[in-house]
């Protein structure tokens, strides 16, 4: 049949290489150390990177939109009202179907609006 869903579908992207595997686990481990550490333009530099590398991979595009949401976060600590909101907003474009995440960024941007 020719209307069923399936058809119409992308089709799944291919599985990662071994290299490819390597290389997402390692940006994974020092993501999260550049999150701890609070350096967050190196980890947005870091997985921007591993997204361009790796553009089908959902879960890049979550941790790339985790690393936006926490520089906004920060920014907004700092009072750098415009930047926050682009980077807020940024996250949210990267991974619209996190609801949980969504919802912490409409807090920011509701934050923001005050």
């Amino acid at each position: 049949s020719h209307g069923d869903i399936a058809s119409s579908a992308a089709p799944p992207p291919p599985p990662l290489t071994e290299q490819e595997q390597a290389l997402k686990r390692q940006t994974y481990e020092q993501l999260q150390g550049l999150l701890k550490a609070r350096r967050f333009a190196r980890a947005i530099a870091v997985v921007d990177g591993l997204a361009i590398r790796l553009p089908q991979d959902a879960e890049v595009r979550q941790w790339q939109a985790i690393a936006y949401h926490c520089w906004g976060r920060h920014l907004l600590t700092q009072r750098q009202w415009q930047k926050a909101r682009l980077y807020l907003n940024k996250a949210k474009r990267i991974d619209p179907y996190n609801r949980s995440l969504v919802a912490e960024v409409e807090k920011a941007l509701n934050q923001l609006e005050r």
